[in-house]
Formats: structure tokens, C-alpha cells, sequence
């Protein structure tokens, strides 16, 4: 078994940022960088970063994020535009030391897995984070590619993302097998259109599990915080 110290209880944050646009139309990185460390999170999964993109003022988002926050970081651009690049990202307060980024297609843009390890004293802990596509059609090509990735993570694992369907969907329930929903104690939507689109999964049994919602006009989105502490039998 990995021997991460029981008794370390992780602090994870998803988060789909909207490369910083917030509902009430104002871009700024500074309020998502606000919310994180308000949030003293250990691990940071983002979606929808931007680096140098004009709309986002051709600024490396993830790089003024990790020195910000004094955090590790790495990146999955789903889209690259010559020098323009979108995606996913992680930020960490553990060293990350080992990535994997796979692509799962999609019609309207290119969607990605990110996957890292890091690393806790002498173990490790797997964190996934993905995006998946807005209509149904793409998603019912690119779950079955999740599926096949998260079957052959180790454990323990952290899965989290913008899956773009609440867990009512037929296609979220395939996940239930073999992986936990980490549920919200503040039952409340993730995304502005009403809908919990926004879920953090592991795949062992924990003695503490927990999540809530941050209600915020920063991004599209609402980050999800988790507590998470392993079971170790």
C-alpha cells in the first residue's frame, strides 16, 4: 500500500475558472488567485485557463498563478492557437512528480486529461483533472476514454473536473463502480445555470470525506473544496 501518512487530511479545490471572466463581465486573475488562497487548498485543479491569449491579455495565467500562490504547476493545453494555448492546469503544494496528458477529442474544441503524481512524504497520490465536452454526442465519445484511464490509476486517486453533467446522467453513473462522489454538505449548483456540473471523486474507501460550494461572481463557475483523509486498512 502507499504509505502516505494517515493523518494527513487533504484540502482539494476544482475549479473552472473561464480564464478569469467573471458573471459580472470583468476579467481578473487577481479574484481567482483571491478565492484559491482564501480557500488554503492543497491541490488546485483548473479548467479553462488561457495563456497568452489575447482575450486574457496575453498573460501565462498558470505561471502568475503558481508564483502568486507559491505553488507547483503543470499544464494540459486541449487547444493550441500558435502561441495560444487553453486547457487544464494544476497547482500543488506537494512536488509533482510525474504528468501525463492525454486528448479525448471533442467538435467544438479539443478536450484533455490531465494527470500528475505527487509527492506526500514517502508517498504518492494520483490527481486527475479533466474537461468534458458541452453536448452530449461528444462526451458519449470521450467517457469511455475516461473510463479506460481511471482503471488503471493506483490508488489512492483524486478525480476531478468539469465533467458538464450532473450525476443524475447515465453516462456520470458509470463512474460509481469503482469510485466514490465526494458529496456536498452545501447542496448548491457549481455552474451560474442552476446545474452541480463540477465533481471531485477518489477510488479507496476515506475516513473523511466532505465538499461544499463557494458561491462567487469570479468565473462561469463556482469552485468545489474538498476534505479528503484515506482509510488505510
Amino acid at each position: 500500500m502507499n504509505p502516505i501518512d494517515a493523518s494527513i487530511t487533504m484540502r482539494v479545490m476544482t475549479y473552472g475558472i473561464q480564464h478569469g471572466k467573471g458573471m459580472d463581465g470583468k476579467t481578473s486573475l487577481r479574484r481567482i488567485a483571491y478565492e484559491i488562497a482564501e480557500a488554503h487548498p492543497d491541490i488546485v485543479t483548473l479548467q479553462g485557463v488561457d495563456r497568452f491569449s489575447p482575450r486574457s491579455g496575453f498573460q501565462d495565467q498558470l505561471n502568475w498563478l503558481a508564483k502568486q500562490l507559491g505553488m507547483y504547476s503543470c499544464f494540459a493545453p486541449s487547444v493550441n492557437l500558435l502561441i495560444v494555448q487553453y486547457g487544464n492546469a494544476i497547482l500543488s503544494r506537494y512536488p509533482i512528480v510525474a504528468k501525463k496528458i492525454q486528448y479525448i477529442g471533442g467538435s467544438i474544441e479539443r478536450r484533455s486529461i490531465l494527470t500528475v503524481r505527487v509527492q506526500i512524504g514517502e508517498g504518492t497520490v494520483i490527481v486527475l483533472n479533466t474537461h468534458l465536452g458541452v453536448h452530449k454526442k461528444e462526451r458519449k465519445k470521450q467517457v469511455p476514454i475516461l473510463l479506460e484511464v481511471l482503471n488503471k490509476l493506483d490508488r489512492p486517486a483524486i478525480v476531478t473536473g468539469d465533467f458538464n453533467m450532473e450525476m443524475d446522467d447515465p453516462l456520470m453513473k458509470r463512474l460509481n463502480t469503482h469510485w466514490q462522489k465526494i458529496m456536498l454538505q452545501n447542496k448548491h449548483q457549481t455552474f451560474e445555470d442552476g446545474r452541480e456540473i463540477d465533481h471531485i471523486f477518489v477510488n479507496m474507501p476515506t475516513e473523511q470525506a466532505s465538499a461544499k460550494v463557494h458561491p462567487s461572481v469570479v468565473s462561469d463557475h463556482f469552485p468545489v473544496i474538498a476534505e479528503i483523509r484515506w482509510k488505510f486498512e
